[in-house]
C-alpha cells in the first residue's frame, strides 16, 4: 500500500516541460546502441539511464511521460528497497516509518521524476546496504554478488555516490568483525573491476572537457539550497525547510540523549545511519573547497540515510516514558510538511519551452537563430522539430555527429562545452545575421552563465536590435526569445 501510495506521487507531474538535461537522455538513447556506446565518451556519468531509455524509445515513442517512466520505477521501488535496507538497522515498525518518510520526501518524489539517474542512485544504495549486512552474516557468494552489482549500479549511475558511502559501510563490515570486514575489502576489489569501462570512460570525457565547470565553492547560497531540496524539495517554501528541520534536529537530539549511555549498539546502528545520511553531504561540501563537486542532487544517495535516521530517532524516542507523543508531534510535523511542499512543487518546471516552442514555429525554414547557450539545442529541438537532425534525432552540438540545423548559429560560456564561440553575440555579429537573414533574426537565451557572460538579454546585440529592428520579445521560466524583424543599418 506504501509502494502505491508513492507510485501516485511520483505519477503527479511527469508531463512538465523537459529540462535540458533530460533531454541528453534521449539524445543518447536516440542513436544506434554502438554509437551511444561511443559517446559516453563525453556523457560517462548516468549510463544505465539512456541503457534503459532505448528499447523503451523504439517500442513506445518519445513523450515526456515515457522519458520519465524509468526514473517513477526506480523511485517508486527505492520505497520497499529501503524497508527491506532497514529491517537489518532497526523494528519492523521503524523500518516501515523509514520507507514512508522516502516516499513522502518531496525531493524524493521530485528526482523520481526526471529523466535522470537520481531515482537509480537511490534505489541502488537502498539495495546496497540493504545486501551489505546480508552478506556479512551469510557469506554466500550469491549475496555478494548482489552487494557488488548493487554499488556498480551506483557507480555508474553516478561516480561520485560510490566512494561518498564507503564511510558507512565500514563500519557495518567493522562491526562484524575483521574477518567479514577482510571479506567486504575483497568485494570491493571486485566492484573495481566491474566499474574498469567507467573509469574508462570517465578519463576520456574528463580529457574533452570539464562536465562541472560551472559548480560554485560552498557558501551560504549553496548551503540554503541543499537544505531546502532535501527537505522542500523544489516547492520554493522556505517555511517548510525550517519547520522540518527543526522537527529533525528536536528529534535527533532527543534520541541522542536517550541513548547516551546505552551500551547495546543502539550508537553504531545510529552512525551507520549518519554515516548513511549526513556524512556523504558533509565530505562532498569539504572537498568542493579545494575542487567544487557539490551539488545538492550528487548527494541524493545520502537521502534514504537520512530516512532511516529519522526513523531510528523515533523509535527510540517513541520507546521512552512519555515519548510517544513527542515522537508523534515531531514525525507529524515533517511527513505534513513534505506533503505541503510536494502539492507546491507539482506546478514547478525547471524550464519550460512549450510556449517559446509554439512561438517559434513562424521562423521561416533558415531564418538566422542565436542560440546562447547551445546547450539548449536539444530541448529546443524535442519541442521545435525545425531543430532537429533530418532523421528526427536530438542534436547536441559537442558531439558533432549530426551538423546544425539552417541558419542556427551557436555560442557558449567561456568554460563550457563544444566548439563554437564564446558568448553574449556581439552587436557586429548581430548586424550580421540580420543583413543575411533580410532583416530578420531570432533569438534564444537559455542556460547561459550571467556570471561567466553578464545578463545576454540586455547586451550589445539585444542592444543593436532594439535600435535597429522591430523587436517582440516572449519570456517563459528559464527560457527567453527574441524576433527582430524589419532591420536597417
Amino acid at each position: 500500500m506504501l509502494s502505491a501510495a508513492a507510485l501516485l506521487l511520483r505519477l503527479t507531474s511527469v508531463s512538465r516541460s523537459l529540462f535540458t538535461d533530460e533531454a541528453y537522455s534521449l539524445a543518447l538513447a536516440q542513436r544506434s546502441f554502438g554509437h551511444m556506446v561511443e559517446l559516453f565518451g563525453y556523457e560517462a556519468n548516468g549510463m544505465p539511464y539512456p541503457i534503459v531509455l532505448w528499447p523503451l524509445i523504439r517500442i513506445f515513442g518519445t513523450s515526456e511521460a515515457l522519458l520519465r517512466l524509468p526514473s517513477v520505477i526506480a523511485g517508486t521501488a527505492s520505497v520497499p528497497a529501503l524497508w527491506w535496507a532497514a529491517r537489518r538497522y532497526t523494528t519492523p515498525a521503524g523500518a516501515l516509518l523509514a520507507a514512508g518518510v522516502l516516499a513522502l520526501n518531496p525531493m524524493a518524489i521530485w528526482y523520481s521524476q526526471m529523466a535522470r539517474p537520481y531515482a537509480f542512485v537511490m534505489l541502488a544504495a537502498c539495495l546496497a546496504f540493504g545486501a551489505l549486512p546480508r552478506a556479512l552474516e551469510g557469506d554466500r557468494r550469491r549475496t555478494w554478488a548482489g552487494y557488488v552489482g548493487a554499488m556498480a549500479l551506483l557507480a555508474y549511475c553516478d561516480i561520485l555516490a560510490a566512494p561518498i558511502v564507503l564511510p558507512a559501510q565500514a563500519l557495518i563490515a567493522w562491526r562484524t568483525g575483521r574477518g567479514s570486514f577482510r571479506r567486504w575489502l575483497w568485494s570491493l576489489l571486485a566492484l573495481l573491476v566491474c566499474c574498469l569501462p567507467l573509469i574508462v570512460a570517465a578519463i576520456i570525457a574528463r580529457s574533452r572537457r570539464n562536465a562541472l565547470y560551472w559548480l560554485p565553492k560552498p557558501d551560504r547560497s549553496l548551503v540554503s539550497i541543499t537544505l531546502q531540496e532535501f527537505s522542500g524539495g523544489f516547492s520554493g517554501v522556505s517555511a517548510v525547510r525550517w519547520a522540518t528541520i527543526a522537527a529533525g534536529a528536536l528529534l535527533l537530539g532527543a534520541a541522542g540523549w536517550l541513548i547516551r549511555r546505552s551500551r547495546d549498539g543502539e550508537w553504531t546502528t545510529f552512525a551507520i545511519a549518519f554515516c548513511w545520511g549526513v556524512l556523504p553531504i558533509v565530505l562532498l561540501m569539504a572537498v568542493s573547497f579545494i575542487k567544487p563537486l557539490f551539488w545538492p542532487r550528487y548527494v541524493i544517495v545520502a537521502l534514504p540515510g537520512l530516512c532511516l535516521l529519522a526513523a531510528l530517532a523515533a523509535v527510540r524516542l517513541w520507546r521512552s516514558r512519555g515519548g510517544m507523543v513527542a515522537a508523534g508531534g515531531l514525525l507529524g510535523v515533517i511527513l505534513v510538511a513534505a506533503v505541503y511542499a510536494d502539492a507546491r512543487q507539482r506546478t514547478t518546471v525547471q524550464e519550460n519551452w512549450l510556449a517559446p516552442a509554439a512561438w517559434l514555429r513562424e521562423r521561416a525554414p533558415g531564418t538566422p537563430t542565436i542560440l546562447d547557450n547551445i546547450l539548449m539545442l536539444p530541448p529546443l529541438g524535442y519541442y521545435a522539430p525545425a531543430f532537429r537532425a533530418s532523421e528526427g534525432d536530438l542534436i547536441v552540438q559537442e558531439w558533432r555527429d549530426r551538423p546544425l540545423p539552417p541558419g542556427v548559429v551557436g555560442f557558449k560560456d567561456p568554460r563550457g562545452y563544444g566548439k563554437v564561440p564564446n558568448g553574449p553575440p556581439s552587436a557586429a555579429t548581430f548586424a550580421s545575421l540580420a543583413r543575411r537573414g533580410g532583416g530578420s533574426v531570432w533569438m534564444v537565451v537559455a542556460q547561459s552563465d550571467r556570471a561567466l557572460q553578464g545578463d545576454v538579454r540586455e547586451g550589445a546585440a539585444v542592444g543593436w536590435a532594439r535600435t535597429h529592428c522591430r523587436v517582440r520579445v516572449r519570456e517563459s521560466i528559464g527560457v527567453w526569445v527574441l524576433h527582430a524583424s524589419g532591420c536597417t543599418g
